[in-house]
C-alpha cells in the first residue's frame, strides 16, 4: 500500500513537471511577435461596472491610451449606488469613444454580471468585443496584442491570466489557486488543437471574442444562469466549433480582484464551485480531485514519516516509498513555484503551494455546502445560485 501511494505521488509529480514545462514553452511561443498594425477593424471594449467608483477611472483611462485606436469603449452602469456613472460621464467629455450605458433592472432568471454583458453585447458595434472587468488596468498594447494572437491562431476567443495584484500574502495565496490549471490540469498546447470543452479555460478579466461567435450563441442567453460566465463561454465556443485559446497576459493587463481576504475567499469559492458541473458524475469527479489534492498537500509529511521509519532500522521496505514520495513532492511543488513566478506571483507565494492547495480544498468544500444548502453565493449585493 505504501508503494502504491508513493507511486501515485511520484506519477502526479512527473505529470506536473511535464505539464508546466510544456505549457510554459507553448505560452512563451504564443506571446512572440503578435503586434498587429492594421487598425481598420472596429473593436468594442465592454466594461460591466457595479459600484466601481474606486476602480473605474483607472481602468477606463488605461483603455483610452491603447495603441490600437479604432475603439468604442462601452461602460455599463449596472444599477450602481455609488458615483460610478458620474465618473464615466466626466471621462466621456475627454474621449468621444466612451459611451455610458445605463443598465436595466436585473431580469428574472439572469445572473447580474452576465445580464450586464448581454446588454453590452447588444449595444456593441465592433467586429471584436473585449469584455474586461472594472478592476483591470491595461497596458497600451493590450488590445493589439490580443488581436495579434487571434490572427496568429485563427481563433474566435482569447482569454488568459493578467498579472494579479494583491495587498497581502493571504489574498495572493488564495488568488494563486488559478495555478492549478497550468500546473495540474490543462495542457494548453493540445487544447488549442483539439478543443476539449472540459479543458476550455477563461477568466472574465480579459475575454476577447469575435462578434460572429457571440451572434451564433445569441450573446449570453444560453449562459444566463452560469455562475462562471467566463469558463462557460470558453466551453460554449469549444463545443460549437469556435476555437478558443488561452494566452499569457501578465505583461499587458493587471488586476486587483479583491481588497480583503474574506472577499477573496467568497469570490473564489463561488468560482471554484461554478466551474464544476452538477450531477453525480461531477460530484464523483470532484470528490476524487479533492482526495488527490489532500494526498498531494500531505506528501511532504508522508515523505518525512517514511524517512523516520528508515532511520529506525530494519525498515528497508520504506526505501522506495520514501524515494518516490520525496521526488514526487519536489517535482510538484517546484513546478508550482515556477508557475507562480511565470504568471507574476511572488516567490513567497510560490513556495507556499502546499498551503494554497489546502485552501482550494477548503474553499470547494465550504462552497459546496453553501450551494447544497440553497443559500446561494452573495456577490455585489446579489445572490447567485
Amino acid at each position: 500500500m505504501n508503494l502504491v501511494l508513493s507511486c501515485i505521488i511520484f506519477g502526479i509529480g512527473l505529470w506536473s513537471f511535464w505539464l508546466f514545462a510544456s505549457n510554459r514553452t507553448y505560452l512563451s511561443k504564443l506571446a512572440e511577435h503578435n503586434e498587429t498594425h492594421d487598425q481598420s477593424t472596429l473593436v468594442t471594449i465592454a466594461v460591466p461596472a457595479r459600484n466601481e467608483e474606486a476602480m473605474i477611472e483607472r481602468c477606463v483611462r488605461s483603455l483610452m491610451q491603447q495603441s490600437y485606436a479604432n475603439l468604442e469603449i462601452l461602460v455599463l452602469d449596472d444599477n450602481s449606488t455609488d458615483h460610478t456613472a458620474t465618473i464615466v460621464r466626466n471621462l466621456q467629455k475627454e474621449d468621444a469613444r466612451i459611451r455610458l450605458i445605463t443598465g436595466k433592472s436585473l431580469q428574472p432568471g439572469w445572473g447580474g454580471k452576465i445580464y450586464a454583458m448581454q446588454q453590452l453585447f447588444k449595444a456593441s458595434n465592433g467586429k471584436f468585443v473585449l469584455f474586461t472587468d472594472a478592476d483591470t488596468v491595461h497596458e497600451p498594447s493590450s488590445v493589439s496584442y490580443g488581436l495579434g494572437i487571434l490572427k496568429k491562431t485563427q481563433a474566435s476567443m482569447l482569454s488568459g491570466y493578467p498579472r494579479q495584484q494583491a495587498k497581502t500574502l493571504g489574498i495572493e495565496m488564495l488568488v494563486s489557486a488559478m495555478l492549478f490549471n497550468p500546473t495540474l490540469f490543462v495542457p494548453f498546447r493540445f487544447q488549442e488543437r483539439w478543443q476539449f470543452p472540459i479543458f476550455a479555460m477563461a477568466i472574465g478579466q480579459y475575454l476577447l471574442v469575435k462578434r460572429e461567435a457571440l451572434e451564433a450563441f445569441g450573446g449570453f442567453i444560453s449562459l444566463k444562469t452560469e455562475i462562471c460566465d467566463d469558463v462557460g463561454l470558453a466551453r460554449l465556443c469549444a463545443r460549437n466549433g469556435f476555437k478558443q485559446v488561452f494566452a499569457p497576459l501578465k505583461d499587458h493587463v493587471s488586476c486587483e480582484m479583491f481588497s480583503s481576504f474574506g472577499q477573496a475567499w467568497h469570490g473564489l469559492e463561488r468560482s471554484i464551485n461554478g466551474v464544476v458541473k452538477q450531477g453525480l458524475i461531477g460530484f464523483v469527479l470532484i470528490l476524487a480531485i479533492v482526495g488527490v489534492l489532500l494526498l498531494l498537500s500531505s506528501s511532504p509529511i508522508i515523505a518525512v514519516v517514511y524517512a523516520v521509519f528508515l532511520t529506525l532500522g530494519n525498515a528497508h521496505s520504506y526505501s522506495l516509498p520514501f524515494l518516490f514520495t520525496l521526488l514526487g513532492s519536489v517535482l510538484l511543488f517546484s513546478s508550482w513555484a515556477r508557475a507562480a513566478s511565470y504568471f507574476g506571483f511572488s516567490k513567497k507565494c510560490g513556495r507556499l503551494g502546499l498551503v494554497t492547495i489546502l485552501l482550494v480544498v477548503a474553499m470547494y468544500l465550504h462552497g459546496y455546502h453553501i450551494r447544497k444548502s440553497g443559500r446561494g453565493f452573495a456577490w455585489k449585493g446579489r445572490i447567485l445560485s
